[in-house]
């Protein structure tokens, strides 16, 4: 059996993946086996998102009538009194999960779904659920069910805190962090944010989480736990999940965009990059006609830096959310550098010769050559920029956004932000 939920928490407080470590202490003990948890991260753009747009799924090896027992943790956990909470509850009981349900759960991860779509596929399939409120919580619910174990590729190891240190400021050592990190990365990404000097790993809102740790390898993820010096913590729980994985980037055309939703697009630079205040960079590209505004935004740090060295006709592929028409960058990958020049002197012996004065020619300091020009020539210019992929800086990074130390024979050169 699977056991979807989502929409449990707010912007007070709570955490629906701690809800899950709860249901999955209290499942094993009624039903004597041992209960998997899957966390899947949805649409990152989406209007109604309280943090990170989490829901989770809960596996159990065989069927049981376990409805009472998960009402019974939402009506108690969830943050019902909240007019942005609207908590639902999908239960699945069949050994394939039917292709439209997967296809909703791609959907879910990309585009903004009606709740409509979802009650269609949960009434059509004959499937039991639990609605509370206006029941918006079924759209990620029923998703968290569709999402596949292929698609839930990396690991978090989350720590919780006991609940009579919430509302208190976390304690976490921070060089013990960095021990953690240096020993296990890069099996394990976005603990530290090295440039920004930054733990990135423990959230600052007032929820049960204590720290999350993700990676490729559980083993790997339990030995830079074990690494952390921090306050006692009460449960320590691993979610598969669909983190780091750019599961909701689709490929598509400058007219095809449409709002809130995230795309990589191939175009070329129309024009030079621009620094506003406050430290926004933005670039212009375009394909087949059609025109796009990108951003990198303060808080991707040193990204901007390779942004603002574009130029007019190189060749990029952007990536990001599309918001008010405009693409908020989370890659970028250069294709093609075009050239640069600029007037200088003319080379001789691999250096630039010595002017003679106004109109009187060059000469080689080296070889003593002279030419007898009186124009300067073009000389190409270094880019500081190459060929390659870049990404913002971790603590600027998405849950869905997959680091690019991730990537494998992807064929081209990567930069990851450390």
């Amino acid at each position: 059996m699977l056991i979807g939920i989502d929409d449990t928490d707010s912007k007070r407080g709570m955490c629906t993946t701690y809800l899950g470590t709860l249901l999955k202490k209290a499942l094993e003990q009624e039903l004597n086996e041992t209960v998997q948890l899957r966390l899947v991260r949805l649409n990152p753009t989406i209007r109604f998102k309280t943090r990170g747009n989490a829901s989770i799924c809960i596996f159990i090896r065989h069927s049981y009538d376990v409805q009472d027992i998960v009402r019974e943790h939402i009506e108690r956990m969830a943050h019902l009194d909240d007019d942005n909470t609207h908590p639902g509850a999908v239960f699945f009981d069949d050994d394939a999960i039917p292709a439209d349900i997967r296809c909703f759960a791609r959907d879910a991860v990309h585009a903004e779904l009606c709740l409509e779509n979802a009650t269609e596929l949960i009434d059509g399939h004959g499937l039991d659920f639990l609605s509370f409120k206006s029941g918006r919580g079924l759209i990620g619910a029923l998703a968290a069910i569709g999402a596949t174990v292929e698609n839930c590729s990396s690991y978090e190891l989350i720590a919780y805190r006991f609940e009579r240190n919430f509302a208190k400021k976390r304690y976490i050592n921070e060089q013990s962090v960095w021990r953690a990190d240096a020993a296990t990365y890069p099996y394990t990404w976005d603990t530290l944010d090295r440039k920004g000097e930054a733990v990135i790993c423990a959230p600052h809102s007032l929820d049960p989480v204590l720290y999350g740790i993700r990676g490729d390898d559980p083993n790997q993820i339990l030995a830079a736990q074990r690494k952390i010096i921090s306050e006692p913590f009460q449960y320590l729980t691993l979610y598969r999940t669909n983190q780091g994985t750019d599961a909701h980037v689709r490929p598509a055309q400058i007219r095809e965009l449409e709002e809130g939703r995230s795309y990589k697009v191939t175009a070329a630079v129309t024009r030079a990059p621009w620094t506003i205040t406050g430290g926004h960079t933005f670039v212009l590209v375009g394909d087949s006609g059609a025109r796009l505004l990108c951003v990198a935004f303060e808080p991707t740090k040193q990204f901007r830096t390779t942004v603002r060295e574009l130029r007019v006709g190189d060749k990029v592929v952007v990536q990001g959310s599309y918001v008010k028409n405009c693409l908020h960058l989370e890659k970028l990958r250069v294709l093609e550098l075009c050239d640069q020049y600029k007037s200088g002197n003319p080379i001789c012996c691999d250096k630039s010769m010595k002017s003679l004065g106004q109109d009187k020619g060059f000469k080689c300091s080296k070889c003593k050559a002279v030419k007898d020009v009186r124009l300067k020539c073009q000389v190409s210019i270094k880019r500081e920029v190459a060929p390659g992929a870049y990404e913002v800086t971790p603590s600027a990074r998405r849950h869905l956004a997959e680091p690019l130390i991730r990537g494998h024979n992807r064929g081209y050169a990567v930069f990851p932000s450390r």
